[in-house]
C-alpha cells in the first residue's frame, strides 16, 4: 500500500513540472510577442502629406466624351486645381465622377466634399456623383488623421462662343481718289495700299497695328501700267523685299515701298504665284517665265536669276493672271508645304476653275488640281486657324468657306463667322492675316465695280489673346 502511494506522488510530480514547463513557455511567448507589438507600434509613423497628386472627373452625360481628356494642374502652392485649356462653350452636366489620388492608394484617411453657398459639406466615400457646377473645394486629411490640405477647385468654360468671328469696320475710307485698282500688303511692320489712279500709282501707309490712320506716301519708279494685283512682299535673310510684274512682263522692286527700280531679269517674268515653302527652309518665290516660246514654273529669291523647272500643263489649263494664292505650310506634317492657287485665267484668257496645290518635290514642281463645288472666280484665299480658307462673291454677297485638306474640299464657315450686313459684297479685296490672329480685309470693288475703300478686321474668339 504504502509503495502505490509514493508511486501515486512521483506521478503528480512529474506532471506538475510538465504543465509548469509548458505554462512558463507560454508566458514567455506572450511577453515576447506583447514587446515585438510596442516596438512595431512605436517604429511605424503614418504619413502626414495630404497632397493631391492627380485629379481628374468623368460624367456619364458626357456624350461628347470631354471631359476624361481634360488636363487639371495642380498648384500645390496655391492650394488650386483648374484647368489651363477652357472647357467648350456651354458646356454643362448635371454630376461628375472624380478621381482623387494622394503619393499612394492610402494617402488619405478621409477626403470632404465643399459645394458652394456653403449649403452642403460631407464626408466623400471616393464613389458617389458631385454636382458639376457646385463642386467648390476638397478637403483631404492625410493618413495621420491630423494633416490636411484643401484645394479650391477652378473648372474654366468658355464664356465666348470660340468659334465666333468678330467683325468690325475700322476704316470706311483710307484712299485718296479716284480709285482704278488697288492691292494692300504687310511689308515691315506696316500695311501699305497701292492703287491706280489715272496715270499714276499712288499709296498709302498705316501701322500694322493701327489700321485707321492711313498716310498718303508719294511712290517712284514704278509705272502706271504695273500689275497692282501682283505685288508681292517677300523675305530673303534678314531684307524683305517688295515684288511687283509690269504688263511688258517686266519686274520692279522696293525694299521700303516707296522707291521703285526696275530688275534686269534673265527671263521675261509671265506670273508671280508667291512664296514657295520648303523642306531646306530657304525663302523662294515661284514665277512662270517665257523660255522661248515655252512656259515654264521658276524658283528665285531675286528675280535676277532662276532655277529652272518643268513646263506648265500642255494643256494650257493652269492660270496666269488674275489668281488668288496663299503659302501653306502644316508643322504637324514637315513635308506639307505648299502654294494654293484658285480662280483666275489661263494662257488663252478662259477662266480657271480649278484649285490647284504646288510642291517642290525631290527638285521638281508638282501639280495636284480639283474641280471645286465653290466659285473660284474672284475669290480670295488665306490661311487662317491653321485652315486654308476662301472668300468667294455670290449673288452680291461675300461667303466664307474653310478647308481642313487643303482646298481640296470646302466646309462653310456658316453663321458664326459670316460677314456682318454692313459689309458690301465685293470682288478683288486684299485679304491678310497678321501674327495677333487678325483677318484684315481692304477695299475692293462692288459686283458693279464701284471701288470700295474701307477696312475691316476681324478674329476668332479662341484666337484672342
Amino acid at each position: 500500500m504504502q509503495n502505490l502511494y509514493q508511486l501515486y506522488n512521483i506521478f503528480l510530480k512529474q506532471m506538475t513540472l510538465k504543465y509548469l514547463h509548458r505554462a512558463v513557455l507560454l508566458l514567455l511567448w506572450v511577453l515576447a510577442f506583447s514587446s515585438c507589438l510596442n516596438s512595431s507600434e512605436s517604429e511605424f509613423e503614418f504619413s502626414h502629406d495630404a497632397q493631391i497628386y492627380s485629379f481628374s472627373m468623368e460624367s456619364k452625360k458626357d456624350t461628347t466624351k470631354v471631359l476624361p481628356g481634360v488636363k487639371f494642374t495642380i498648384d500645390q502652392l496655391n492650394n488650386l486645381i483648374f484647368n489651363q485649356d477652357s472647357l467648350p462653350y456651354l458646356f454643362d452636366v448635371d454630376s461628375i465622377s472624380l478621381k482623387v489620388s494622394g503619393k499612394t492608394s492610402y494617402s488619405f484617411s478621409k477626403i470632404v466634399i465643399n459645394l458652394q453657398n456653403g449649403d452642403s459639406t460631407y464626408l466623400w466615400n471616393g464613389e458617389d456623383s458631385v454636382a458639376f457646377k457646385r463642386l467648390e473645394s476638397i478637403e483631404t486629411t492625410a493618413e495621420d488623421g491630423i494633416t490636411t490640405r484643401k484645394y479650391r477647385i477652378k473648372v474654366n468654360i468658355h464664356q465666348q462662343n470660340p468659334n465666333l468671328l468678330n467683325w468690325s469696320r475700322i476704316t470706311q475710307n483710307h484712299l485718296i481718289g479716284p480709285v482704278e485698282s488697288q492691292k494692300s500688303i504687310l511689308h515691315e511692320g506696316k500695311f501699305i495700299t497701292y492703287y491706280k489712279s489715272g496715270d499714276m500709282i499712288k499709296a498709302s501707309t498705316s501701322p500694322s497695328t493701327n489700321g485707321k490712320e492711313w498716310t498718303p506716301v508719294t511712290v517712284s519708279g514704278l509705272p502706271a501700267t504695273i500689275r497692282v494685283n501682283t505685288l508681292l512682299s517677300a523675305t530673303n535673310g534678314n531684307t524683305s523685299t517688295i515684288y511687283a510684274l509690269d504688263a511688258d512682263s517686266t519686274v520692279y522692286s522696293s525694299t521700303d515701298g516707296l522707291i521703285w527700280n526696275r530688275i534686269n531679269s534673265g527671263y521675261p517674268v509671265v506670273a508671280i504665284y508667291g512664296i514657295l515653302p520648303s523642306l531646306s527652309g530657304e525663302m523662294a518665290v515661284l514665277t512662270a517665265i517665257n523660255d522661248e516660246g515655252i512656259l515654264k514654273f521658276a524658283l528665285t529669291n531675286d528675280f535676277v536669276s532662276f532655277s529652272l523647272k518643268e513646263a506648265l500643263p500642255a494643256d494650257d489649263t493652269f492660270p496666269v493672271a488674275d489668281f488668288t494664292s496663299t503659302s501653306m505650310e502644316n508643322p504637324a506634317v514637315h513635308s506639307a508645304k505648299y502654294i494654293i492657287l484658285a480662280g483666275g485665267k489661263e494662257k488663252n484668257n478662259i477662266a480657271n476653275n480649278k484649285l490647284w496645290i504646288i510642291q517642290e518635290k525631290e527638285g521638281k514642281i508638282t501639280l495636284l488640281s480639283e474641280t471645286s463645288t465653290v466659285p473660284l472666280q474672284v475669290s480670295q484665299l488665306f490661311v487662317y486657324d491653321a485652315k486654308v480658307y476662301l472668300m468667294t462673291y455670290e449673288t452680291g454677297k461675300n461667303r466664307l468657306y474653310y478647308s481642313e485638306r487643303y482646298g481640296l474640299d470646302w466646309i462653310s464657315a456658316g453663321t458664326e463667322q459670316e460677314l456682318p450686313d454692313t459689309f458690301t459684297g465685293r470682288i478683288g479685296a486684299s485679304v491678310i492675316t497678321d501674327s495677333n490672329n487678325f483677318i484684315w480685309i481692304f477695299g475692293g470693288e462692288s459686283g458693279a465695280q464701284v471701288p470700295i475703300a474701307d477696312v475691316w478686321r476681324g478674329r476668332l474668339n479662341k484666337l484672342a489673346k
